[in-house]
């Protein structure tokens, strides 16, 4: 019995020793199969190396990293149906489904991966999106409003030019009434304006820049005008046209835009200037009699 248990005793050692022999010399040979780790392994960072460029910063929120993957997303869609690069184009960006304090992390976080998919693809340096799209790129300085503005401005411009209607950024609803709070509203309008006229320079081929006078003719307002002037202006102009096409005496007087202005009392002056130029202008084209203004 003692000599049994002995052999227990020793055989268990033994029978481990062996083991761990044969496990070690397993071991060797596989890493002499496999060679040496990449480099940087087990170092910090090291999945994004593997990752590449499509990982976002780790030290992103849920909604930053959810942001950056549907960004990159809609850039290889972009690029595979070769449509035009532009995330301001994608719903998602525009309207983020996002909690209302969240919605620009999440626009910058899809901008920056779709940039830098596009980037990736393309070949083009990271952050050139002025670079690969040219005229139709709004200044990377600008706030979310003013970019939206000039996007919607070139959108809208591309549609008058398709449908062959007379340019006029102010003819548009969204840059008369723009959906922005109100103390953004002038921003966007300039906006838009620039991204009006930037669009049909390019498309109509003419210079970028007191474009509207020569493209808009007698309609185009002066551009001396401030925004208010530029507004009564426009309006005025449709006053005329609805006072000629109702066979209605010529009297901007009569028009209940000019004589009731819903503007607070220190904007209404300005407008009326505006207005009554514009309807001064209008009636003298239609009538034929030339300019009177």
């Amino acid at each position: 019995m003692f000599t049994n248990e002995l052999k227990v005793r020793v055989g268990v050692p033994v029978l481990a020793l062996c083991l761990g022999v044969s496990g070690l010399a397993a071991c060797s040979t596989a890493a002499a199969q496999q060679g040496p780790p990449p480099p940087g392994y087990g170092q910090q960072g090291y999945g994004q190396d593997r990752g590449g460029w499509d990982v976002p910063p780790q030290e992103w929120n849920e909604v930053q990293r959810r942001a950056f993957h549907e960004g990159v997303e809609e850039a290889r869609r972009d690029s595979s149906n070769h449509r035009r690069m532009d995330a301001d184009d994608h719903e998602q960006y525009r309207n983020p489904r996002v909690e209302p304090e969240m919605q620009q992390a999440y626009r910058d976080s899809f901008r920056r991966g779709y940039e830098v998919a596009m980037s990736h693809m393309g070949g083009a340096p990271m952050g050139g999106r002025d670079d690969e799209r040219g005229w139709e790129a709004p200044p990377q300085e600008w706030n979310e409003v003013q970019r939206r503005g000039f996007h919607e401005g070139v959108e809208e411009a591309r549609k008058d030019f398709a449908e062959r209607r007379q340019p006029d950024a102010d003819g548009h609803q969204e840059f008369r009434n723009p959906n922005v709070q109100p103390e953004m509203q002038g921003a966007y309008r300039e906006a838009f304006r620039r991204g009006y006229e930037t669009a049909m320079s390019h498309i109509s081929g003419g210079p970028q820049g007191g474009m509207r006078m020569d493209e808009g003719g007698w309609e185009a307002p002066p551009q001396e005008l401030n925004e208010l002037q530029r507004r009564g202006y426009h309006d005025g102009v449709e006053g005329a046209r609805k006072d000629n096409d109702n066979h209605r005496r010529p009297d901007v007087n009569n028009r209940d835009e000019y004589r009731n202005v819903r503007l607070p009392r220190q904007e209404r002056e300005a407008y009326r200037d505006g207005f009554r130029r514009g309807y001064e202008r209008a009636m003298s084209h239609l009538m034929g009699d030339g300019d009177r203004h």
